[in-house]
């Protein structure tokens, strides 16, 4: 038995075919096959069912699969402990997350990581919400950064979750607006001024029946994917827009003359934002390197 066997029996698990797990680990798929072959006849097990579509694990190469990734960690983990020296690391961190936490601390944090481990080579990737929990599911990426409000967070069974930090909920809009003249803005003072969202309606959705707590009586003038966009809106006095405290004092442009950022009283009047990884997954040293700083950025803006 030898360790690439249990790496390339995990990688088919995440893939289901010889062939994207050739891709994926730059080694040939004969290569591949005779290892699976090997091992299995070694063991005197069958690990995969073959079929026209892949591979699908046996119910027993379900087990020998979550006890090979197992002992994979425990690998790295020993290898890691031979590493004193941070800038003789090397490897591999790959993030994906939400828009923003991806514009304001992200960078920053990584700034950090890569002063430290500069031999690592970092990936972000920035993506809706539904689709940085699919990126993490599927073993894309090692860390992604995600928001919830606190009464709907639900842990995944395949997932693990670390809190990073709370923000409020603000709304923004130009100083010439009638809104500016309330000390306090609730939800319903809301309902007649057209938003900017975005492109993704199921988050959007999501998001906003949260503060609003009736989805039909948002009043959409724009939705778009592009952070950008949102401003330009926001800036001639078009459109409303929602932003997290943590948003609003790390992007210079809410921080503008022209531009008033008001808390709002809502029905979820706060957003806590999460790192998760798979529990299955190997948590490196940098990566949990990468977290620490990360929940040290977003401390420095706690209200």
């Amino acid at each position: 038995m030898r360790i690439e066997q249990l790496i390339y029996i995990t990688e088919i698990a995440k893939t289901g075919s010889i062939a994207n797990t050739a891709e994926r680990l730059f080694v040939s798929s004969p290569g591949i096959s005779l290892a699976i072959s090997s091992l299995e006849e070694e063991l005197g097990v069958k690990i995969f069912d073959r079929s026209r579509t892949g591979l699908e694990p046996t119910e027993l190469g379900k087990k020998l699969i979550a006890r090979a990734q197992e002992i994979l960690i425990h690998i790295e983990e020993f290898k890691n402990e031979a590493k004193y020296d941070s800038s003789k690391f090397e490897g591999q961190l790959s993030i994906s997350t939400v828009p923003g936490i991806c514009r304001t601390i992200i960078p920053k944090t990584l700034a950090s990581i890569n002063l430290k481990y500069p031999k690592v080579h970092l990936h972000v990737k920035e993506a809706h919400l539904t689709q940085v929990r699919k990126d993490v599911l599927n073993g894309d990426v090692d860390i992604g950064i995600i928001y919830s409000f606190p009464s709907s967070h639900e842990e995944n069974q395949l997932l693990t979750s670390t809190h990073l930090t709370d923000t409020s909920m603000m709304v923004c809009f130009r100083k010439d607006s009638e809104l500016a003249s309330k000390d306090i803005l609730y939800m319903e003072d809301l309902y007649n001024y057209p938003l900017v969202g975005s492109t993704n309606l199921s988050d959007t959705k999501k998001f906003h029946a949260y503060i609003f707590g009736e989805f039909d009586k948002i009043n959409f003038l724009v939705q778009s994917q592009n952070y950008e966009t949102k401003k330009h809106f926001i800036s001639q006095g078009l459109a409303l827009g929602f932003e997290t405290y943590l948003t609003t004092k790390a992007d210079p442009f809410f921080q503008g003359e022209d531009i008033i950022c008001k808390p709002v009283i809502a029905t979820e009047p706060v957003v806590s934002y999460y790192c998760i990884k798979r529990k299955n997954q190997y948590f490196s040293k940098v990566g949990k390197e990468f977290l620490k700083e990360l929940q040290a950025q977003a401390n420095q803006y706690k209200e």
